[in-house]
């Protein structure tokens, strides 16, 4: 895993590994940090934990703090300042990172070039523009030309692209929405039914997927699952279009949902 110079802002989430426990504090050594370490007082820690201190604080377990200092006398931290939402968020931030890394691991062992001067190519450049690596070899999965902007030689460039592709795959974009759907027509059922299996057929066509729930009349779910955010937003506005065709004399609101 690569590590950073210098030192984390306030307000950062860090994960920490535990070296050294005592009364009242605990060491953590800041796995991302270069010969770094953080201090977690007793009183940034929930009661519980305080309690439990040396059972919960074993050496080598980590966690995931918040920097609530940080200068040349040290770097404090906080456990109690920590959600579980950012937690859970931090934790799956730090292992794609692990994989972005070792991304440039294999390019260096694939292209016979030393990691030192690919890191400083690839790395560096993106940890100074977008603080992290991983979501821009995510993007690159969708959009090969986005490594133009680290002006590799095009070897490189295809290798690296080979090296993403294979450890990393698009994350799809989800949309759920509640359709009402009614017809006054004598056929009215029929219209909806082709207007949902038309609506299916044209997501399948669009490179998407579509499934469609009944809850109860005139209550529909649909969930609609796409490669590209942006496409699913558009298709789901040409899908209003299309079930009002379909409706004709009938109704149709679309939510969606949180």
């Amino acid at each position: 895993m690569y590590l950073r110079d210098g030192l984390p802002d306030v307000g950062d989430f860090v994960i920490g590994t535990v070296s050294r426990v005592s009364q009242h504090q605990i060491e953590l050594n800041l796995e991302e940090y270069k010969k770094l370490s953080g201090i977690l007082y007793t009183s940034e820690m929930h009661r519980k934990q305080v309690r439990t201190l040396r059972v919960l604080f074993k050496s080598g377990r980590k966690f995931v703090c918040k920097v609530i200092s940080a200068d040349k006398g040290g770097v404090e931290l906080s456990i109690r300042k920590v959600g579980e939402g950012q937690k859970r968020t931090k934790e799956e931030e730090f292992k794609n990172e692990k994989i972005a890394d070792e991304i440039i691991s294999q390019l260096s062992k694939s292209t016979k070039k030393k990691y030192d001067f690919l890191f400083n190519k690839i790395g560096i450049p993106l940890l100074k523009k977008y603080n992290l690596i991983y979501p821009f070899f995510e993007e690159v999965i969708r959009s090969k030309s986005l490594l133009k902007e680290l002006k590799l030689d095009k070897p490189t460039t295809d290798k690296l692209f080979d090296a993403i592709s294979a450890r990393i795959k698009p994350k799809n974009t989800i949309l759920k929405l509640n359709i009402l759907m009614e017809s006054t027509d004598s056929n009215g059922l029929k219209k909806i039914q082709k207007g949902i299996s038309d609506s299916v057929e044209f997501v399948k066509q669009e490179g998407g997927s579509l499934t469609v729930k009944y809850i109860g009349a005139p209550k529909y779910r649909f969930i609609l699952e796409h490669e590209n955010g942006k496409i699913a937003q558009k298709i789901v506005t040409s899908l209003e279009a299309r079930l009002i065709k379909h409706l004709k004399n009938g109704s149709l609101t679309i939510k969606n949902m949180k």
